[in-house]
């Protein structure tokens, strides 16, 4: 007999001996012999080296020694079946690693608000995270080298599901001396206000993300909307840091509102709400079709959506 189905058979001998005080009633609730349980009794006591039970008493009692191990080892068998219980979702018949692919500039944002519930609820399966650009991200999911891409502005493909998960607003950052003779430019929604301080934009030196990024793609055309046509001096593949530089006063940049720290902005520059009705940003989850069905891709993606 192991030592855990040694310490089983202990604790229900004591659990019953506690309520019986009998070792004839407890024999027969363990549908054992009454020698069987005295021998068993005085084995386990001579191996831990204590008294478990008081025999001198009538009816039985545990002594101090005896409820000490019952209380104890009634919380750790517990503890053990529950380690047990949590394997058989290492036989379930799911995939073992999910494959997460993420722009760089959503990594940093988005996938702390995701992984660390996931992990916890779900253990057994691995976490393999992959930043990628959107071109990249694309690919690897039709060639099955990814379960799922999060971006920006997708371009359609007839292989690839989309999934919304959040939207949000944008943010201009820029230095307060670029903005000459504008009151309240806290505020973007007052008439005249928006196109001015695009205007002084786009002659700024300019902190972008790389063309082929979703975002970028939307901040271009919301720029062309309003006939401006910025030049660039510093292309990043991360929106961090564009944000971080632009609030060193560094350059000019528009980042997505979750990226900017208020706090770390250089005195002498300022973080600007765009209206949301002009520009908005939507993160969206890719599946390639195939997969879309998947229990585990689907778990995730439910808990994207409510994080």
């Amino acid at each position: 007999m192991s030592k855990l189905n040694q310490n089983q058979q202990l604790l229900k001998i004591l659990s019953s001996l506690q309520i019986t005080g009998s070792i004839s009633d407890t024999a027969a609730a363990l549908y054992l012999t009454q020698p069987n349980v005295s021998k068993q009794l005085k084995r386990f006591e001579n191996n831990l080296g204590v008294q478990l039970v008081d025999r001198s008493s009538h009816p039985l009692v545990l002594t101090a020694a005896g409820n000490y191990y019952l209380n104890q080892m009634s919380v750790l068998l517990n503890q053990v079946d529950r380690v047990v219980s949590n394997l058989q979702r290492f036989d379930a018949p799911t995939p073992t690693t999910l494959r997460l692919g993420v722009t760089q500039s959503l990594g940093s944002v988005l996938m702390p608000n995701l992984l660390p519930a996931f992990h916890r609820h779900h253990p057994e399966i691995t976490l393999a995270l992959h930043e990628l650009a959107p071109a990249q991200g694309e690919q690897a999911l039709t060639s099955n080298q990814l379960d799922i891409y999060f971006g920006v502005a997708p371009t359609p493909q007839p292989d690839i599901v989309h999934i919304p998960v959040y939207s949000e607003g944008c943010t201009l950052i820029m230095t307060k001396d670029a903005l000459p003779n504008l009151h309240d430019t806290d505020h973007l929604d007052q008439s005249g206000q928006t196109d001015a301080i695009l205007f002084n934009f786009a002659r700024q030196e300019l902190i972008m993300e790389r063309g082929d990024s979703g975002f970028q793609r939307l901040v271009t055309g919301y720029l062309a909307a309003h006939n401006i046509h910025p030049w660039r001096t510093f292309v990043t593949a991360n929106l961090i840091t564009a944000e971080r530089l632009a609030a060193k006063g560094m350059g000019a940049a528009i980042v997505p509102n979750s990226t900017v720290e208020p706090d770390k902005l250089t005195p002498g520059v300022t973080a600007l709400k765009l209206p949301d009705d002009e520009l908005t940003l939507s993160v969206i989850a890719q599946v390639a079709k195939q997969s879309a069905t998947d229990p585990v891709i689907t778990s995730f993606l439910k808990n994207s959506a409510t994080e």
